[in-house]
C-alpha cells in the first residue's frame, strides 16, 4: 500500500445507530466519511463495546474479488487465524500492512478505553529483553514505520476527529482511553509474571499524566488481586484499579453481562474498544455484550507465507515453525473457521492491496 487512500466498496448504513464524522483529513477516505455505530452512546446508560482484531487466512489466500456483492465473499476464506504459537501477536499476523497500524490508531484514539485480556497483557504489556511493554494507546501505531513514514501527523488527525467527537457527546472529556485488563480468577499462574508488572500500571502519558487503568474481574479475583497489590506499591490505588462484579451467589464469576452499564455509570465510559485476545473476546461476544465487531482482514498471503517469507522470523527457527504449523496456528471461529453467519457486514473498506477492514452488526451474534 503506497498511501492510505483506502476505498469503500460497501456501505449498509441501514443497521447504524449513527454515523460519526471522520473528516477528509484522515487517511484520505473524503469529506463525507464515516464512522458507524451500532448503539449510539447519547442514547443508552451503556458502554457500547466494539470488538477488534486483525486476522489472516492460514494456510489457503482469501480470493473473493473486491466489488459491491463482497459481503457474500467474506464468507470464503477458511480457517482465518490470529496467532501463531512460539510467535504471539499481530505483528505476525499484520506482517507491517500499514493499514492495521491505522485501524490501531484510530480505534484507541476514538474511544474512552481499551479492554485487554490477562494473558495478552503479560505477553505483550510487560516490559522483557529491553524492549518497553505494549500500551493501548493511538501514540503508539500511529508512531511505527510503517504508518509514519507515509503520514507522520496521523496522532494529530486522529486527536481532532476525538475532540470533534467529544463535542458531539459520544466520547468523554479525557484525553487518552483508559486501559481495561480482565481477569475474572484474579489468580497468578505458576511461573507467569503478574498482570500488576504491566507497564499501563506506571507508565506516563506523552503529556505527562499517568495511564489511567483498571482490572475488571469477579468478587474472589478482586480479593486475590487486593493480596498481591502490597507488593508492587499498589496499596492505595488498589480500590480505585478493581472493577468487581459476580452474579448473586456466585463469586467465582465475572458478571460480563453488567460490565457495559458498570463502566458507563462508574467511569463514564461511552465507547470502549474490546481488543482480545481471542479468549476473552470469545467470552464477551458468547454473553451478547458485543454489539459490533471491527476486523482487519489480510487477504493476499496467507500465514504459513508470511512465516516462510518474514525477515522478522529468524531461520534457525523457521523450518521447525512450518513443520509444526498445523499444531501452532490458532484459529479465531469455532466451528468450520469460516465468518459465522451472525456477522452481518454493514461497511467495507480496503488498501487496494493485503487489508480489508469490515466493521460487522454483531447483535445476533452468539459465541465465535
Amino acid at each position: 500500500m503506497s498511501n492510505l487512500n483506502h476505498k469503500e466498496i460497501y456501505k449498509d448504513a441501514s443497521r447504524a445507530a449513527v454515523e460519526l464524522p471522520l473528516g477528509e483529513a484522515l487517511a484520505g477516505l473524503g469529506a463525507g466519511a464515516t464512522f458507524p455505530l451500532m448503539e449510539d452512546p447519547r442514547e443508552t446508560d451503556r458502554a457500547l463495546l466494539i470488538g477488534m482484531f486483525v486476522l489472516r487466512p492460514a494456510a489457503k489466500a482469501w480470493s473473493a474479488s473486491l466489488s459491491s456483492n463482497v459481503p457474500a465473499g467474506l464468507r470464503e476464506a477458511e480457517q482465518w487465524c490470529f496467532n501463531v504459537k512460539g510467535y504471539d501477536g499481530g505483528w505476525l499476523i499484520a506482517a507491517g500492512n500499514p493499514l492495521d497500524a491505522y485501524r490501531l490508531s484510530l480505534q484507541y484514539g476514538l474511544s474512552d478505553a481499551v479492554i485487554v485480556g490477562s494473558n495478552t497483557v503479560v505477553t505483550e504489556g510487560l516490559d522483557h529483553e529491553g524492549h518497553e511493554g505494549y500500551l493501548w494507546q493511538p501514540y503508539g501505531p500511529a508512531a511505527w514505520s510503517q504508518l509514519a513514514t507515509l503520514d507522520n501527523k496521523i496522532g494529530d488527525k486522529i486527536a481532532d476527529t476525538r475532540a470533534a467527537w467529544q463535542k458531539l457527546g459520544v466520547l468523554s472529556p479525557r484525553r487518552y482511553p483508559a486501559q481495561i485488563v480482565v481477569t475474572q480468577s484474579g489468580k497468578l499462574r505458576e511461573g507467569a509474571r503478574d498482570i500488576f508488572e504491566a507497564r499501563i500500571f506506571s507508565a506516563k502519558h506523552p503529556d505527562g499524566a499517568p495511564v489511567e487503568s483498571y482490572i475488571l474481574t469477579s468478587e474472589a479475583g478482586a480479593e486475590r488481586l487486593r493480596a498481591r497489590a502490597g507488593k508492587h506499591q499498589l496499596n492505595d490505588a488498589i480500590d480505585k484499579i478493581l472493577i468487581a462484579t459476580s452474579p448473586a451467589g456466585d463469586p467465582e464469576t465475572l458478571a460480563i453481562d453488567t460490565v457495559p452499564a458498570i463502566l458507563r455509570k462508574r467511569l463514564d465510559i461511552r465507547i470502549a474498544n474490546h481488543d482480545g485476545g481471542r479468549t476473552v473476546l470469545s467470552e464477551f461476544s458468547s454473553a451478547g455484550v458485543l454489539a459490533q465487531m471491527n476486523l482487519t482482514l489480510m487477504r493476499g498471503t496467507p500465514v504459513k507465507e508470511i512465516l516462510a517469507q518474514s525477515d522478522r522470523v529468524p531461520d534457525s527457527a523457521r523450518s521447525e515453525l512450518l513443520e509444526n504449523f498445523e499444531s501452532r496456528r490458532q484459529l479465531f471461529f469455532s466451528g468450520d473457521n469460516r465468518l459465522p453467519a451472525g456477522l452481518i457486514p454493514i461497511s467495507v473498506l480496503h488498501d487496494g492491496g493485503d487489508g480489508v477492514v469490515v466493521s460487522f452488526d454483531a447483535r445476533a451474534q452468539r459465541g465465535l
